[in-house]
């Protein structure tokens, strides 16, 4: 390097190059000379690094776009190209060109684009020829040439360029011998530019190239196999020679010549050191990948291609052979050379020569690139399983395992797809050999390969092929062991995918994956849980109907292994009511069976000629296992059935054939079991038999009774009763006939054994413990129990949370389930399934709903882990009390939840007597801790700590703590644990562990020192503390002296061991009770109510009650808190009970109980005092001496001997609880009960800079104060009382459980144990109060609330219409439901139901109500909606009767528009019936005369538009002109003129002419009545065509809508037309009155009489004959008649207030200027006064608009006075003018002052006019809303039309809201967005007087309809009602306009005139 750059460092280069335009000039010349091949290998590396991120961020900011030229290969090359060719060019320095040739040669290397781009440019190659030239003799310029030659050979580009001149000089090179690191590049370079010919050869087909490059290559091979063999002591030019061959071993003539050379491969192969570990050097890694390369190119076999891949592989040769000149498209013969048997061969020989040694060399350097080809040759070799034995011989197996496990995903749930080869070469390996062979004697290699096996069956990336040996390997492995089988059972989806694979076609997947299957159900419980052992039957039967279909197909070794894997299933009782279930669906399932015994059984869908053959043994022996199995008696399948099923399968002559021989000879092995099955068959036969007796003794008897008469009828058994579980005990213990505790015992005894572990005492619960699962808690019992009273189940933790569910939603009280039992009992188990159901069944789709259930379930994985541990009567006792509270919102959707936690026993952290355990956390946290936590924290397994070692119990049968740690971990997720608070918790859970480590010695003045300072130093830095101070606090304290209550001195005072100990205790305890605590409070926060809360359902979980041999102060309270629940418990079963029923003058038979009050007060009392008030007096008066304490606490307890259930005895005190006596030892009890730490800890906590820890030590004692600090036992006292009056608040519910033994057996009953607990719990007393007693009672308020619906004389369409008081009402009630009178009694206050299912039937009965109310409610809204389509119906018939003639008469009415009246018309077009029909011919129909003329015009699917008859003039030469017949068709694209004619005999049709409508320029017509026209069409030799035709109007109005009116129509005296070309012709019309038919032509003038006048139209449509109108008879009425029908009818009471509750507001009474009414009937008439002396006022209204009345009713001019008769909901009012009455639109009226006038003569008003039209009235509201109108006038009624599109109307009276909607159950918002039932008034305001009126829809004009009857009374009005419709937007309330308020039209009708009257007002605003 030069000195001016000696400065300038690479490192420096390497921090700059990311940015290119940052390195100067004279950095890039530094970095160029830093190739130079005299720098160290050091310097060159790291020049490569800089030189690769240069290039990197050049490209990286010159991002090449698609189609753009590469900008940042051309930057690369103008910067790098001036300094390479500026030193390739400086010839007289040798030195310079040697730099740029290896700077090149790097550059190809690095970015080989801008390599190739500077390589050629114009004379570098002539730079090359010119240094080899000037230095023939330096050996590194020619090497740097050799060299960056070989590395432009690469490249096609750069190949081109390369002389023949150099090539010579490398082939003359690669020939010397002198100079071997030249010779090799030489070789390289010419092995590159060989393949590089033979590549162009090959993509040109140019065969004899090819060829040539054959032999070439082949020549290259001998030499560099003859320098390998000689230069084998140089290894950098071997480098070279073996990534030439590398190259070259592609070609299978190389490969055979190379395989075939043992010295070459023995040599080449000794290149590699035999060792385990190879230097990782560059050179070596490259030699030992080359040599790999050779290997795998020798070894690899042709890639097998699927028959798809084949195909596509085949058609691009025979289009390459297509493309070229001299080929041929026959297929090119497959190369011998590269067959299986010379790649088998070849393999041999490159083992031969020590290929595997290489390979196990291999396996242990770490590169990428190196295992990856290491798969790819293990997979080639073992391919031949002649090889596999050499393979595993030398470690094979292990190598691959290696490979594997190098992975970059070996960890992750996927493997990269790169690494499938080295599994697949695995998976033969282990197919082929015995695992042990394979993996070693020992699991845990066997354990580890499951994973990447399991990954070659799921990968994606994975074929059948790797599928199918994936799955044998599986295979072998899963029958090694059941470690293994459980290993690959629970591999994430395999078994889905074996599952899938068993349905796959193919016959060899298939097999494999059915007997991986097979395995794996008698290896892994897992799976045969799956299969058939769990009790979902369910599940299971999909599972077996898989196994059977399997066992029938025609693979015998498939067959073998689904049978086998069902004889293991059916071992289980829920496999064989599974396939019971499917012969019973499909009846196949036993037939399949029997055909594996015997293969002559036929089914239906067989082959008749299939021959099975004889029997395989196998196929036998499982067949028979499997019958055997499912005939067992044990598996309690109904008998009788299954003997029919058997039967019908034809078993038993299957299996006597199969015992006599005629289906072969057989072992012992399965003459045993078909004895047996021999056996069950021969019980099923006679229990048949018996059946069929017992059928026919029925019919007989049934014949006998027949015969004999009057005697009663018997109803028919159930046949389902056979089938139903058989009944142990009772299930409710009120039934047992005997009241014992012996009877007791032994119904809970028989139920116990049968596994039925529930049973009633009424409403209470009792729970035996069975130790074992049942299966009794899945999701399908729990959907069995959801919505069902408890008398409809059976007894069950889920029916007593249904009943609380239940009931908090029906009775809206909150609800509690006290769980009370000794420890071990099962009270958090049931605690749990209370969790569960209510979680199930609480319903919600709210995601926040959904979390708080989410949050309440998995309260019980953390609270257990943290608050439970094993004792020796409970492997998961529960060692802390909790309540748990779960919210509900009105909806009875869970909102939130909240835990009280109760009395952790913090003791058992510090220590455990023998065989039990510390909390669950500490073993989880220890074991499956993760190694960042174990790093943390330094955590070790649970061996290494005191706190958990010392009581030699770290694993428990049925606990895996591993998996319960997942669990708790997701637990927290859940809840919302950060994963900093996780960490915190870890942090102190590892301070706990760590305090039990310190170890104190014994010094000797007696004072404690710490053993081991390391372990407080530890505990100091996981505390964040100073650890001197960790130190001083454990072994001394600070004492204060006092004097005369002034502060004193402080002394330091040093602990002995024993001291020092227990403050360690102390700091432990005090860190994990204050965590516990800190844990139950963030689950509330987490679980804090999302809204209102409305009711409550709390969960108590509790210690039960314990009894130890040591009892010390934590039992004491304890069995204290059990002694309140059960003093609950008796207060509110049987104290409560029975003082209420005197209360309330009940008669009943009183029971004698104990109450355990005395027990309480004995240990809680204050005076006298109590256990705990004694406790605490001892504390205070020897508070510094533990000991001194607890004389005095002895001293005390003398005090309590009065007490009959108390005795002190010494150092012990025996008190007698509810569950027996407990003697407590006094020592150490006060300090228990002091529960404090000495200042020196919390000093030490508050130096803590651990924020965590901070808080969890926040409400540290004030030292200031004089106040005492609460005791343990008066926080025990507050919490029991707290918890007791949240239990009082609550109803309760009662589970009571007990512990069926001892020792946790699922067999052993404790019969003493469970007295004694029957005993104590008082099931005794229980039972005889609820025999006596009445199971439910209510206050009269609240039954005749829940029940008043029952009785008609309480209720009236739901209403509450009791008028006595609540109790009257409940009596009516009861009485009213028919329930016998000794069933309910009333009290004072409440009224009394004697049995639950009393209450039960009023349920029942309340809920038929409301069904039998909605039945009725969809009985008339069917009605209504038969009604409504009806009325639909008869819409829609008319307007398809006229919506054709509507169309017609649009386009004649287009037709007259085109005339323009310009032209005289014929009495006939002007028809009112002449229709525009177009196609007269019917040319679009398929009549013949329209195929005959589509045929001649040539239609095809066209669509004619016009089609009829005319006649054309046609001109002859000497002739005169004359009419010949034609037809016309029109279509969309020309009109075509046919004609017809005759020849030979035949009429046929031709086309005359074709004219393109583009063609026609106008249409001539004259101005007279004649049926003339003329077709104007450009010039042409046939001249325009001149035609009569009758339809000439409708042809021309056709033709001008073809063409978008483009087509002029000329009308005049005259018409021109073309008759030839260039020869025009004038036809003259004249007037001739002599004409009486059509207009005559002659000579150029046509004679025509006289039309009518141009102006006219077509005459009006005839009045039709008026119709009888039919009654709708589809939906009636729920009752007959109508408004105007007065019937009697039961008279509806008002609702009164519902008992107890203030009364509603009154409804009030409706103004004029208020909210019409919204009933569908007026309000009546009051009744005339007594005749006055004048005549009465009349009301008058004026009209405001004209209107012009129809049939009933009257016209009217504006400002008319008339005067108001009848007033109507519907809209219309009948009101009289000038004598005569008839309907008018009320809101065209408005009130003018009341005039007095006599009253004129009764007369029968008109009938009610019909209702407008739906659609105007429809259109009228849309439309008016959306866009403005100008004003419109006043409509005719004379033509009008209907609009189609027009939504219908609701019309069906009496079914709709008066708020003007359409849909009868919705209600309109006011104005104000309240919700009313119509407006103030509908009616515009007077204000309107000057606006246009409303257009008024036309009704239908009937014949002169019968006079209708006023409205109001029952029968149809003959005009619907007009609904009433607010007006948006008018906010002011409308004028007054009488004294009687307008009532509001019936419920669903739109009011018309309202709603016109909107429209006016809205139009006029506008």
């Amino acid at each position: 390097m030069n000195d001016q750059h000696g400065d300038i460092g690479l490192d420096h280069l390497l921090g700059k190059a990311q940015d290119p335009a940052a390195l100067l000039p004279d950095e890039l010349s530094y970095l160029i000379s830093a190739f130079a091949p005299s720098q160290p290998e050091s310097s060159r590396s790291k020049a490569y690094l800089v030189l690769s991120a240069f290039c990197q961020g050049t490209r990286s900011q010159n991002p090449q776009e698609s189609g753009s030229k590469d900008s940042a290969t051309e930057t690369l090359a103008k910067v790098l190209q001036p300094l390479i060719i500026s030193r390739l060019s400086n010839l007289q320095e040798q030195d310079a060109i040697v730099v740029g040739l290896s700077f090149l040669s790097a550059l190809f290397q690095v970015d080989w684009q801008s390599a190739s781009h500077v390589f050629q440019q114009d004379g570098v190659v002539e730079y090359l020829t010119d240094a080899l030239d000037l230095f023939p003799s330096s050996a590194s310029v020619t090497l740097e040439v050799a060299r960056l030659i070989g590395q432009a050979s690469g490249h096609k580009s750069c190949r081109a360029l390369i002389p023949e001149e150099i090539v010579t000089w490398l082939g003359t090179k690669s020939r010397q011998v002198t100079d071997k690191h030249l010779r090799a590049a030489a070789a390289i370079a010419l092995v590159k530019l060989s393949r590089g010919a033979a590549t162009d050869a090959s993509a040109g087909a140019d065969a004899s190239q090819a060829a040539s490059s054959t032999a070439k290559d082949m020549e290259l091979a001998d030499m560099l196999k003859g320098m390998v063999i000689s230069d084998k002591d140089s290894m950098s030019s071997l480098n070279d020679v073996v990534e030439a061959l590398a190259y070259l071993s592609v070609d299978a003539h190389v490969k055979q010549a190379l395989a075939r050379d043992p010295k070459f491969l023995q040599q080449l192969f000794a290149l590699v050191p035999r060792r385990k570990a190879l230097p990782t050097s560059a050179t070596n890694s490259s030699l030992l990948f080359g040599i790999l390369l050779i290997i795998s190119n020798l070894c690899a076999y042709r890639p097998r291609l699927s028959q798809e891949d084949a195909q596509i592989a085949k058609l691009k040769r025979m289009a390459k052979a297509n493309n070229g000149s001299n080929k041929t498209t026959a297929e090119e013969p497959p190369n011998i050379l590269e067959d299986d048997a010379a790649v088998r061969s070849r393999c041999h020989q490159v083992l031969a020569g020590g290929a595997l040694d290489v390979l196990s060399v291999a396996s242990g350097v770490e590169s990428q690139g190196i295992k990856l080809a290491l798969g790819k040759i293990y997979l080639s070799i073992v391919e031949d399983k002649d090889n596999r034995g050499k393979v595993l011989q030398n470690g094979g197996a292990r190598s691959l395992a290696r490979v594997i496990q190098s992975s970059p995903s070996a960890s992750s749930a996927s493997i990269d797809a790169s690494f499938l080869p080295a599994i697949q070469a695995l998976a033969k390996l282990s197919i082929t050999s015995s695992p042990f062979q394979v993996f070693g004697p020992t699991d845990g290699a066997m354990l580890d390969a499951i994973r990447p096996l399991s990954q070659l069956l799921l990968h994606t990336s994975s074929n059948l092929l790797q599928q199918f040996e994936g799955l044998m390997a599986l295979t072998n492995l899963a029958s090694q062991s059941t470690a293994c089988a459980d290993r690959v059972a629970s591999t994430p989806q395999l078994l889905n995918k074996v599952e899938l694979l068993i349905l796959e076609d193919y016959t060899l997947i298939r097999r494999a994956a059915t007997e991986l299957i097979c395995n794996l159900v008698g290896g892994s419980e897992e799976v045969f849980s799956r299969y058939g052992g769990s009790p979902d039957v369910h599940g299971t039967k999909s599972k077996l109907q898989i196994l059977l279909a399997m066992s029938d197909v025609d693979d015998l070794p498939t067959r073998l292994a689904a049978s086998g894997a069902l004889a293991t299933v059916t071992s289980s009782s829920t496999a064989c009511r599974a396939v019971f279930e499917l012969q019973l669906d499909r009846h196949r399932a036993f037939s399949v069976i029997a055909r594996l015994i015997d293969p002559s059984v036929f089914l239906e869908e067989d082959d008749p000629d299939d021959d099975d053959g004889a029997g395989n043994p196998g196929l036998v022996h499982r067949g028979v296992v499997c019958l055997r199995n499912i005939l067992d008696p044990q598996n309690a399948l109904p008998r009788e059935l299954l003997a029919e099923e058997v039967r019908k399968a034809g078993m038993v002559n299957v299996m006597a054939r199969l015992l006599k021989g005629e289906l072969g000879s057989f072992d012992t092995a399965l003459t045993i079991p078909a004895t047996e099955v021999l056996k069950y068959l021969i019980e099923l036969a006679k229990l048949a038999d018996s059946a069929l007796a017992m059928a026919i003794s029925k019919k007989a008897g049934k014949k006998t009774a027949a015969k004999s008469a009057g005697t009663a009828k018997v109803a028919k058994a159930d046949w389902k009763e056979g089938f139903k579980k058989k009944l142990v005990g009772v299930s409710d213990m009120t039934l047992l006939t005997t009241i014992s505790n012996d009877s007791i015992n032994d119904n809970l005894q028989k139920r116990w054994a049968n596994g039925e572990i529930y049973t009633y005492i009424g409403g209470v619960l009792i729970s035996v413990n069975p130790f074992r699962d049942l299966g009794i808690y899945t999701d399908e019992t729990l959907q069995k129990y959801k919505g069902k009273n408890r008398l409809e189940v059976p007894p069950h933790v889920f029916s007593i949370a249904e009943s609380a569910y239940y009931n908090m939603n029906a009775y809206h009280e909150n609800q509690c389930v006290i769980i009370s039992g000794e420890s071990g009992a099962g009270k958090t188990e049931a605690a749990k399934r209370i969790m569960q159901y209510i979680a199930a069944v609480s319903g919600g789709t709210d995601n926040s709903i959904q979390e708080i259930k989410d949050m309440v379930l998995a309260t019980n994985p953390l609270l257990e882990s943290f608050g439970c541990a094993k004792t020796l009567r409970n492997n998961n006792s529960s060692r802390h009390g909790k309540y748990l509270e779960i919210m509900f919102n009105d909806h009875g959707e869970p909102i939130g939840a909240q835990i009280t936690n109760y009395l952790l026993e913090k003791g058992r952290v510090v220590g455990q007597i023998e065989n039990e355990r510390n909390f669950h956390i500490f073993y989880q946290f220890t074991k499956a801790a993760s190694d960042d936590q174990r790093e943390q924290f330094g955590l070790q397994g649970p061996e290494s700590y005191n706190y958990t070692s010392l009581s030699n119990c770290l694993n428990v049968q049925d606990i895996d703590d591993s998996k319960d740690y997942a669990d708790t971990l997701n637990a927290m997720r859940v809840i919302g644990l950060s994963n900093q608070e996780q960490s915190e918790i870890f942090r102190m859970l590892a301070v706990v562990l760590w305090l039990g480590n310190v170890q104190f010695d014994e010094m000797d003045d007696g004072n404690a020192t710490i053993s081991d300072t390391g372990v407080t130093d530890f505990i100091g830095y996981l505390m964040e503390v100073d650890t001197a101070m960790v130190q001083k606090v454990l072994t001394s304290k600070v004492v204060e002296t006092q004097r005369g209550g002034r502060r004193g001195s402080v002394y330091d005072v040093p602990l002995n061991p024993a001291q020092a100990t227990a403050g360690r205790d102390a700091l432990a305890k005090a860190i994990y009770n204050n965590l516990f605590e800190w844990i139950v409070s963030r689950i509330n926060v987490s679980m804090k109510a999302r809204s209102a809360t409305a009711h409550v359902i709390g969960i108590l979980d509790i210690f039960g009650f314990e009894i130890f041999e040591d009892n010390s102060f934590e039992q004491l309270c304890i069995n204290y808190v059990n002694e309140k629940l059960q003093q609950i418990f008796i207060e509110l079963t049987l104290k409560t009970e029975q003082e209420e029923y005197v209360r309330e003058q009940i008669k009943w038979t009183p029971i004698t109980y104990f109450n355990n009050k005395i027990v309480c007060d004995l240990i809680e009392e204050r005076k006298p005092p109590g256990i705990f008030a004694a406790l605490n007096d001892a504390c205070a008066t020897a508070h510094a001496d533990p000991a001194a304490a607890d004389n005095s606490f002895v001293q005390r307890t003398a005090m309590l001997s009065s007490n009959a259930h108390f005795e002190s005895r010494g150092s012990q005190f025996l008190v007698r609880h509810y569950a027996g006596d407990v003697m407590y030892n006094i020592a150490g009890m006060t300090d228990k009960n002091k529960d404090a730490l000495v200042k020196d800890l919390f000093d030490l906590v508050g130096s803590s800079g651990n924020q965590f820890l901070q808080t969890l030590f926040s409400d540290r004692p004030d030292p200031s104060s004089k106040k005492r600090p609460p005791t343990a036992g008066d926080r025990i006292k507050v919490s029991a009382g707290a918890l007791v009056d949240n239990l009082m608040r609550a109803q309760p519910s009662y589970i009571r459980t007990i512990k069926s033994n001892q020792n946790r057996s699922a067999t052993e009953y404790d019969t003493k144990a469970i007295l004694h607990q029957i005993k104590y719990l008082g099931l005794q007393e229980n039972i005889r109060v609820r025999r006596a007693g009445f199971a439910y009672r209510n206050t009269f308020d609240k039954m005749v609330e829940r029940f008043y619906l029952l009785s008609p004389s309480t209720s009236y369409a739901g209403e509450y219409t009791w008028q006595g008081d609540a109790k009257s009402g409940c009596e009516r009630i009861l009485k009213d439901t028919g329930i016998a009178k000794d069933e309910w009694q009333m009290g004072v206050t409440k009224a009394f139901i004697k049995n639950p299912e009393t209450l039960f039937a009023l349920e029942t009965m309340r809920d038929r109500y409301w069904h039998s109310m909605a039945a009725r409610i969809q009985r008339a809204w069917r009605n209504y909606w038969r009604y409504k389509n009806e009325c639909a119906r008869r819409i829609q018939r008319f307007w398809k009767n006229n919506k054709e003639a509507l169309e017609y008469a649009r386009v004649r009415d287009y037709g007259h528009q085109v005339l323009a009246g310009r032209k005289e018309r014929r009495r006939y077009s002007l028809l009112s019936y002449r229709r525009f029909m177009g196609d007269y011919l019917d040319v679009n129909g398929k009549s013949i005369l329209s195929s005959d003329l589509r045929s001649a015009c040539s239609l095809g699917a066209e669509q004619v538009t016009f089609s009829s008859k005319a006649q054309i003039l046609t001109h002859k030469t000497g002739r005169s002109s004359q009419l010949d017949p034609r037809f016309l068709v029109v279509t969309a694209k020309a009109v075509y003129i046919a004609k017809t004619s005759q020849k030979n005999g035949h009429i046929e049709t031709s086309l005359d002419r074709r004219i393109p409508l583009i063609t026609i320029k106008s249409i001539s017509m004259s101005n007279l009545r004649d049926d003339w026209l003329a077709l104007n069409c450009n010039a042409s030799e046939e001249g325009d065509p001149f035609l009569h035709c009758h339809f000439k109007t409708e042809l021309t109005a056709n033709l001008l809508t073809l063409t978008q009116a483009s087509i002029n129509v000329l009308i005049g005296p005259t018409i021109e037309y073309a008759k030839k070309k260039d020869k025009k012709i004038q036809i003259k019309f004249v007037k001739d009155e002599t004409i009486t038919k059509d207009g005559v032509y002659k000579s150029h003038t046509v004679h025509v009489s006289s039309g009518e006048p141009p102006s006219s139209t077509s005459r009006p449509a005839a009045k039709r004959k008026p119709g009888i109108v039919k009654p709708i008879t589809q939906g009636r009425l729920l009752r007959a008649g109508g408004p105007s029908d007065k019937k009697a009818s039961r008279p509806k009471p008002a609702p009164q207030p519902m008992p107890g509750r203030s009364a509603p507001p009154a409804a009030v009474k409706l103004t004029p200027t208020s909210t019409p009414k919204s009933a569908p009937t007026r309000s009546p008439v009051p009744p005339p006064p007594p005749p006055p002396p004048k005549e009465p006022d009349v009301e008058l209204y004026k009209a405001k608009f004209a209107f012009e009345g129809q049939e009933g009713e009257i016209s009217l001019k504006k400002d008319d006075i008339v005067e108001l008769v009848e007033k109507d909901d519907n809209g219309w009012w009948l009101v009289k003018k000038d004598g005569q009455e008839g309907w008018a639109p009320n809101n065209y009226l408005e009130i003018v002052p009341p005039k007095t006038k006599a009253v004129p003569a009764a007369r029968p008003p008109p009938p009610r006019p019909p209702p407008p039209p739906a659609p105007a009235v429809a259109s009228a509201v849309s439309t008016s809303a959306l866009t403005p109108k100008p004003i419109i006038p006043a409509i005719s009624v004379k033509s009008v039309s209907a609009d189609a599109s027009a939504k219908p109307v609701a019309v069906f009276p009496g079914l709709a809201p008066s708020n003007g909607s359409a849909a009868p159950w919705k209600k309109a918002a006011s104005a104000n967005g309240s919700l009313d039932s119509t407006p103030a008034s509908s009616r515009p305001s007077s204000s309107l007087a000057s606006k246009p009126p409303p257009p008024v829809a036309t009704k239908p004009k009937p014949s002169p309809p019968p006079v209708a009857s006023k409205p109001g009374g029952g029968k149809l009005p003959t005009k619907p009602p007009i609904p009433t419709a607010p007006r948006p937007g008018a906010g002011a309330a409308p004028p007054k306009i009488s004294t009687v308020s307008k009532p509001s039209a019936p419920a669903g009708q739109l009011d018309l005139a309202a709603a016109l009257a909107r429209r006016a007002q809205r139009i006029a605003d506008e």
